[in-house]
């Protein structure tokens, strides 16, 4: 697969992305990544992917892969004979896949709780984050890695956390090094692994990118007063107080303004959107 065209709808600051990144990296793969500006959708990326408009999106020879752990393990078959990412057993596989998912289902909602939040949810997320990753303490044991000798799955999906981790500290006034060491142990081992260190931004970039988010301020309108230029009352909030689900990806927040009512307030600034409650998949 020599004449192999790669191509990353990227974004520097995503853990999703960065599973990407170094996925790529551990099988050797050139490719070439596409920076996207998430406030202004590209054609491209609309075009790729047109259910969730997310990044990452990985183009192989004209055809696109979406959502991270999908892409990594479609990596991983397509490049089965570079440095096998899963074991070869059923069980194994199965065992790899199922605390991947556990990471995209606890960590990444905790963690931006931790740092986009203040007050009882802040410490809501700080318990589940750290409950989280003690139980990932304890399944990683005293090996290497996740699946023992080898750099594999569980580890692609959980070391992009860990540019949060100065951050989480931080915002949540805990020491990691304290509460996990042996997962902190793991995460420098492998930042030693070039397939992590040159995908990993660093973690004082990621600080103030999270930081920057979390001071914008927003002019909220309440739902059925003054959307769409009617008059009505008119709240300035601040995103670590009014933060609910901070949605990362297009740095949209959600605010709950009555039984059922929600605006979806854009980063952009003047733009107001009115919308029902989602969820996203990464």
């Amino acid at each position: 697969m020599a004449d192999d065209e790669l191509v990353l709808l990227d974004l520097w600051s995503s853990p999703f992305a960065m599973r990407v990144r170094i996925a790529l990296r551990e099988k050797g793969l050139e490719f070439e990544s596409l920076e996207q500006d998430l406030s202004n959708k590209s054609p491209l990326l609309l075009k790729m992917n047109p259910v969730h408009k997310q990044i990452p999106v990985l183009i192989h020879n004209g055809k696109p892969v979406s959502e991270s752990m999908i892409i990594v393990q479609y990596i991983d078959d397509v490049w089965k004979d570079r440095a096998p990412l899963l074991p070869s057993d059923p069980y194994g596989r199965a065992h790899a896949r199922f605390w991947a998912d556990y990471i995209d289902k606890k960590v990444y909602g905790s963690g931006r709780l931790v740092w986009g939040a203040t007050g009882e949810k802040q410490e809501v997320g700080k318990k589940e984050l750290i409950e989280s990753f003690k139980l990932l303490e304890l399944e990683l044991g005293d090996k290497p890695y996740f699946g023992g000798e080898n750099f594999g799955l569980v580890d692609v999906g959980l070391v992009p956390f860990y540019s949060w981790f100065y951050a989480l500290e931080t915002c949540g006034q805990f020491s990691l090094i304290h509460e996990c060491p042996r997962l902190v142990s793991w995460a420098k081992r492998c930042l030693q692994r070039e397939s992590v260190s040159k995908s990993l931004p660093d973690q004082y970039k990621i600080f103030d990118f999270l930081m920057d988010l979390k001071k914008k301020s927003y002019v909220v309108e309440k739902a059925g007063d003054g959307v769409d230029g009617a008059e009505g009352d008119v709240v300035g909030i601040e995103l670590r107080d009014a933060c609910e689900d901070l949605e990362l990806q297009d740095l949209f927040v959600e605010l709950e303004l009555g039984v059922g009512e929600f605006v979806l307030v854009s980063s952009v600034p003047g733009i107001c959107l009115s919308a029902s409650r989602r969820k996203k998949v990464h």
